[in-house]
């Protein structure tokens, strides 16, 4: 294996809180019921126009959904994300990382924008070569279009590719891009949905993660 692309949110940083936050202000300022903390689990992972979308009643129409959609992103924008931080241990994990061969990748739903802030907030010590949130023209996760996109900037087949996330999301991407998938189990979902997603590794820490992704493991 010759790379490793992570996904963000309930990867490598715990940003739940914030985001729940941020989208309970936008709905409260439409009239809309807010939701507990650990409701925006179960919303987060496939972009944020759909975690709207999912925070909102089913029958709200599109252009409602629209307007709810880019209030969040404006409060978020605004957010000091104070409560944003790298789960334990992924210092460590990424510090270990730096001293191998493999080549390290972010592929987010996070808006772009937002992706490459966070990237650059936590991480900037470390030498991930392609940082991807969700762009327009390009289709989110689980299409495995942008995961294509940076295995070709890696000049890397995609099979020799290690996909990291902890959603069923990030498994149809790995999945779909033919790429070894290992599913983390301190982030939004849970282990049975890991499992029926098939992912080729399950892991509970990053020390666990390591093990896997140390290229001198035997």
């Amino acid at each position: 294996m010759k790379a490793v692309v992570f996904d963000l949110d309930g990867t490598l940083i715990d940003s739940l809180t914030d985001i729940a936050l941020c989208m309970n202000e936008a709905l409260k300022e439409f009239g809309y019921k807010e939701h507990k903390i650990e409701e925006y689990k179960y919303f987060i992972g496939e972009g944020s126009l759909i975690l709207t979308k999912n925070a909102l009643p089913k029958q709200t129409d599109g252009e409602q959904i629209l307007k709810v959609f880019n209030r969040f992103i404006q409060i978020y924008e605004a957010c000091n994300h104070n409560n944003t931080k790298p789960y334990d241990g992924i210092f460590y994990l990424l510090t270990k990382l730096s001293h191998t061969e493999l080549k390290l990748g972010i592929l987010s739903n996070k808006p772009h924008k937002f992706t490459k802030e966070f990237e650059a907030r936590y991480f900037d010590d470390y030498d991930f070569k392609e940082v991807h949130g969700q762009k327009e023209g390009i289709p989110p996760k689980p299409n495995p279009v942008a995961a294509f996109d940076i295995a070709k900037n890696f000049n890397i087949k995609p099979e020799e590719i290690f996909y990291v996330g902890d959603s069923c999301i990030d498994i149809q991407t790995a999945k779909n891009a033919n790429m070894k998938s290992i599913g983390v189990l301190w982030g939004f979902r849970t282990k049975e949905e890991l499992e029926r997603q098939g992912a080729d590794y399950i892991v509970e820490d990053p020390l666990e993660l390591w093990n896997i992704l140390n290229p001198t493991t035997e």
